[in-house]
């Protein structure tokens, strides 16, 4: 739990009252090249490792982690499994400089066909390293790009987010190029998500001969949503201010919301891209887009989040609001400083998520991002905008 470019935060005691040896036991099955590093004859590869305290315990300001931590509740009160596949929205620049790699807005085949020697070379990456590219293709502004990915199975859905940010971001600069995630890098771009799709299923059956089910689906329902989606989605709108401080985690992620097409309530409606919550029914196929999520967001807290919110909706069987009743809905907070404030306070998702996560994140954040800022004591919306750049842009 440190800062955005790797600060001890000195001020969270439940960090430095635990500076002791933690034990990292790898997980072997994701074991993976690393081919951007793997060249002139070396071989490089990289294994994803759980992390525990001394006495065996998950330290849980592991995303990775914290996220098993939630799964495992999910499964073991409701006998529910995550399936969960994220949108990823980022921004390609000339190294050195800010020239986009794409010039044109909006959807465009042009760009695609200018870079497709680059986009092929990338999926190639991807597929390297375990990850299947559904589709790329360009943004709304210049130099942004989007990948999306099949939808995975609990854990595996957290591991392949990490998989895509850190393959893009080692794979561009071979090529000449920064990508980054940070959510909007210039004044004059728009910015980029990280839109988290989920869906929940459960057993019927025997582990052999039974099948898996959609539990949000309910084919009777006028709009097919489930009595189980309807707490779940009462859950995410009940703590949205809390959910900004994880889903929307850094000072310039405020600049993407309470916007065109990004969240401004906890509110949700059907194919809406203005609700935080986006139910989609596709012939049968109910899926639940979170649409606060931005693109600097871990994937695995996102979803850790996302799963704790969703869960606290089934276990005290929250009603559902009506869709896009932004006149009930709690609002998105605008600042990061008061998203952290929310979820110090939420009394539910500090139960699920632990104390000892809440405690360390928010320290952290306070310290090494909004105390930072404050501090600067900057006059301009440019100044802050280099502030947010030197801060965020590389290290996202």
């Amino acid at each position: 739990m440190i800062g955005p470019n790797s600060a001890l935060p000195l001020s969270v005691n439940a960090l430095l009252n635990t500076c002791r040896n933690h034990e990292l036991r790898p997980c072997l099955e994701t074991l993976t090249p690393v081919p951007w590093v793997s060249q002139e004859g070396h071989r490089c590869g990289h294994v994803l490792c759980d992390v525990y305290f001394p006495d065996g315990s998950p330290d849980t300001t592991s995303p990775r982690q914290l996220l098993q931590v939630q799964l495992d509740k999910l499964h073991e009160k409701h006998g529910l499994e995550v399936r969960s596949g994220f949108e990823y929205e980022f921004f390609v620049f000339e190294e050195g400089s800010m020239q986009p790699l794409g010039k044109t807005c909006a959807v465009s085949v042009r760009d695609w066909d200018q870079n497709h020697k680059i986009l092929a070379d990338l999926n190639e990456t991807l597929e390297a390293v375990g990850v299947d590219m559904t589709f790329i293709q360009t943004e709304y502004s210049p130099g942004q790009w989007e990948i999306s990915t099949e939808p995975q199975s609990g854990l595996r859905g957290g591991d392949v987010g990490f998989h895509v940010k850190h393959a893009v971001k080692g794979f561009f600069p071979t090529r000449g190029y920064l990508a980054t995630f940070m959510t909007r890098p210039t004044l004059e771009s728009v910015s980029s998500g990280l839109h988290l799709n989920h869906s929940l299923w459960k057993r019927v059956g025997s582990d052999k001969e039974g099948s898996d089910s959609n539990v949000l689906l309910d084919s009777s329902a006028d709009d097919k949503l489930s009595d189980t989606a309807r707490h779940w989605i009462a859950g995410l709108a009940t703590h949205a201010p809390a959910l900004s401080a994880i889903c929307s985690p850094t000072l310039n992620c405020y600049r993407r919301l309470h916007n065109l097409v990004s969240p401004s309530h906890g509110t949700w409606g059907h194919d809406d891209r203005n609700a935080m919550i986006r139910a989609r029914t596709p012939r049968d196929n109910v899926f639940l887009e979170n649409r606060l999520v931005s693109s600097a967001a871990s994937p695995y807290l996102a979803l850790a989040a996302t799963v704790a919110a969703g869960m606290d909706g089934l276990n005290r069987l929250l009603q559902c609001p009506p869709p896009m009743d932004k006149d009930r809905a709690l609002e998105v907070p605008r600042t990061l400083s008061d998203a952290l404030d929310a979820l110090d306070k939420d009394v539910e998702m500090r139960a699920l998520l632990g104390d000892y996560f809440v405690d360390c994140y928010v320290g952290a954040k306070r310290e090494y991002e909004v105390k930072a800022f404050n501090d600067a004591a900057l006059t301009t919306e440019a100044e802050e905008m280099e502030f947010e750049r030197k801060m965020y842009m590389e290290a996202l």
